[in-house]
């Protein structure tokens, strides 16, 4: 009703289908023993005091966990009346070339676990009590709170160089507008046209933090968009391609044989 859900689970069996709504996000929260969950049919380990991002680029999650939060959220319910780019800092966790082959997470440090839990029972009250424009903006602070330290968590442990705040900003938000408009937009200037920065600047930012060009991420994105069509879908080719804004199917293919090495059809077949 509000645009985000807040529960907990005790040794109970949970299947998330987080690519069945575009403007959905997930965090869970693993808040007993280590275990292992299943993403897109790939077993992962998280252990206690991990918090998992979890977009709409994700097929199918199975979580068998002994203790758990969870919490799914509608994007706009951050700004209701703004543009949705301009609440792309909160989530620019649940994006970028770490989301591309590995679910984006962060792991609480000891001094850190108690600051969460207080802001996750200010949420679980506040939710509770919504009944009008106040309390719901009280909740939306929490919340907002809440991705900001985790934001706050995974910049202090992703980048292993230092980085200035101004500049890893534009990194995230560039990597949130790819993830974001990977089907239209596949050229690093149309972002940066978007960002009023040179592609150059973009590009050069991205490379000194990460192990591939800007150009890349965008290639990957798109690629990662077509193979999870390929398998879990019955969509045809011709159509993947269309929708990727691909001008014919043969283009297309000849772009997934540079990435994967086969053709989609050949992918297909062998998933």
């Amino acid at each position: 009703m509000y645009g985000i859900e807040i529960k907990e689970i005790q040794n109970k069996k949970v299947i998330l289908f987080p690519g069945k709504e575009d403007n959905e996000l997930t965090i869970v929260w693993n808040t007993g023993a280590s275990q292992s969950i299943t993403v897109d049919k790939k077993k992962l380990e998280i252990n206690t005091d991990c918090i998992l991002f979890i977009s709409q680029f994700y097929i199918k999650i199975e979580l068998n966990l002994a203790s758990a939060r969870i919490i799914t959220f509608n994007k706009e319910f951050l700004s209701p009346t703004s543009s949705i780019n301009t609440i792309g800092e909160f989530l620019a966790l649940f994006y970028g070339a770490h989301s591309i082959n590995n679910i984006p997470k962060i792991a609480l440090r000891k001094n850190e676990v108690k600051t969460f839990e207080k802001t996750w029972n200010n949420m679980v009250t506040e939710r509770a009590n919504i009944n009008n424009p106040i309390t719901e903006a009280l909740l939306r602070n929490s919340f907002s709170r809440m991705l900001l330290l985790s934001q706050k968590n995974h910049m202090e442990t992703e980048f292993d160089i230092p980085i200035d705040f101004k500049e890893l900003k534009r990194i995230r938000e560039f990597q949130y507008l790819v993830n974001n408009n990977f089907k239209e937009l596949t050229k690093v200037s149309d972002y940066a046209l978007i960002m009023k920065v040179s592609a150059k600047n973009i590009s050069e930012l991205f490379k000194c933090c990460y192990n591939k060009k800007a150009s890349e991420l965008i290639a990957d994105r798109r690629n990662l968009y077509a193979r999870r069509q390929l398998k879990f879908t019955d969509e045809l080719v011709k159509n993947i391609a269309y929708d990727l804004n691909f001008s014919d199917s043969q283009t297309f293919s000849h772009f997934f044989k540079k990435q994967n090495g086969i053709t989609p059809e050949a992918y297909r077949k062998t998933n």
